[in-house]
């Protein structure tokens, strides 16, 4: 799993890339930390490239849309692979 930054007109955009399993979801929670530093004002994230996730995946995005709300950021889920239309 990867996940990479750029930055755009609309937003910060957060691309993650590969399936999230449960340790593959630790690894996002501290690539999602990173991008809390930056303190955005808004995250786009773009699931486009994962094929599956897990329950602790979904629970680290679940966190960091919290931590994003907190500090009054937008979040938006872009690009969602059609494996995951059930899960979001």
């Amino acid at each position: 799993m990867e996940v990479t930054t750029r930055k755009t007109e609309d937003g910060l955009v957060v691309k993650v890339s590969g399936a999230v399993d449960t340790e593959a979801a630790e690894v996002l929670r501290t690539e999602l930390g990173k991008v809390l530093k930056l303190k955005p004002a808004k995250v786009i994230m773009d699931l486009s490239m994962v094929p599956t996730m897990g329950s602790s995946g979904i629970g680290k995005i679940l966190i960091f849309f919290k931590s994003l709300d907190s500090n009054n950021a937008g979040f938006q889920i872009k690009g969602i692979h059609e494996n995951l239309y059930n899960i979001f």
